[in-house]
Order: C-alpha cells, then structure tokens, then sequence
C-alpha cells in the first residue's frame, strides 16, 4: 500500500475515533476509547518519524521548516493525548481537553496532507512510496499489537531505506538497558 494513502487513512480513523469519543455518552466506553486512542496517535507519530521524515528530510533540502513544524505538531499531539488519557470522562475539563486533542491533530493531518505528502510524492517514485507503505503498516501494527510505550525509541533505520524482511523486525524492538543507564537507539 502507498505509504502516504495508508497515512491519509489513519488521519481519517483517529479523527472518527474522535467524533465518536464525543458522542458517547458512557464514561466507561469513553474511557477504553481514549486508551485506544492514545495507542493509535502514539504509533502513528513514531512509524511517521522513523520511516517517512528521514526519507522527506534527504528530499527536502534546504528548506526543512515544514518538517520540524510537523515534529512539533506530533509532539503537541502526543502532550494532548496523554493529557486526555489522565483526565477522567467524568471530568468537566474532558470535553475541552478532547477538543484540543482534535484541533492539534486536525491541524497536523491537513499540514501534512496539503505540503509535505505532496512534497514527497514529487520526490519518490510509486514504488519506493509501497516499500515505505509496507514497512509502516508493519511498524503499526506491531506497535498497537505490542503496546510499547512513547518513552521506549524505536530504532531508526540506517540511512537510505528503511529496511525489509529480519532487519525491519529488529528495528521494532525496544534499545536494550543496561542497569542505571538511559534509554539509547542503536544505529545513530
């Protein structure tokens, strides 16, 4: 699948996960709902930036502004959604921290669709956009099936191509640690 069809796609479920966060009346449901939620945003995030923007970085040249304001974006969204995720549906600042969460990332997805995934199709050939489409559908779904956490890296590809086939599984998994020592991605 085409990398950026299959990004467009999850803009569009995360917005309608939205919708239905809002409208549903149960606390519990809303509840569940906001913990798959977050998962979906966290995932989201880290496979776009960790196969898609070093790919857009190396085709961008000079002018890199539209990315680092899309890593901000990102990190807006992922503040907004941990920040609901600790907010009780009960609570009566659920619905403007819901709110927030759903302009932050509206914002984000319509940036990216309107320059950067045009940007990158000027820049990548339809093949090399599928290669990218598999990797981040792999990357995906493994995140949301495992549920690693947004403190854990995931490694990043060497330079160039993301990488196919037993390499690709091994960038998934989380640096090891060592006692004491910080959380470090291998291969930078």
């Amino acid at each position: 699948m085409d990398a950026l069809d299959l990004l467009e796609q999850q803009h569009l479920e995360l917005g309608a996960l939205m919708a239905r966060i809002a409208a549903e009346p149960s606390p519990g449901l809303r509840t569940s709902m906001v913990a798959q939620l977050s998962r979906m945003i966290d995932a989201h995030v880290r496979i776009e930036q960790t196969y898609l923007y070093p790919v857009c970085a190396e085709r961008m040249g000079d002018d890199k502004k539209p990315l680092h304001e899309a890593y901000e974006k990102h990190g807006l969204a992922r503040f907004a959604a941990d920040n609901l995720l600790r907010t009780r549906a009960t609570d009566v600042r659920f619905e403007a921290r819901l709110k927030l969460l759903r302009d932050v990332f509206t914002d984000h997805a319509d940036e990216e669709e309107g320059f950067l995934f045009p940007k990158a199709k000027r820049g990548l050939t339809d093949e090399q956009l599928d290669v990218i489409g598999c990797d981040l559908e792999r990357a995906y779904e493994v995140l949301l099936r495992v549920g690693i956490s947004g403190g854990v890296p995931l490694l990043r590809p060497p330079r160039g191509w993301p990488r196919r086939g037993a390499q690709a599984g091994r960038l998934l998994r989380p640096a090891p640690r060592r006692r004491g020592e910080a959380l470090r991605a291998r291969g930078d």
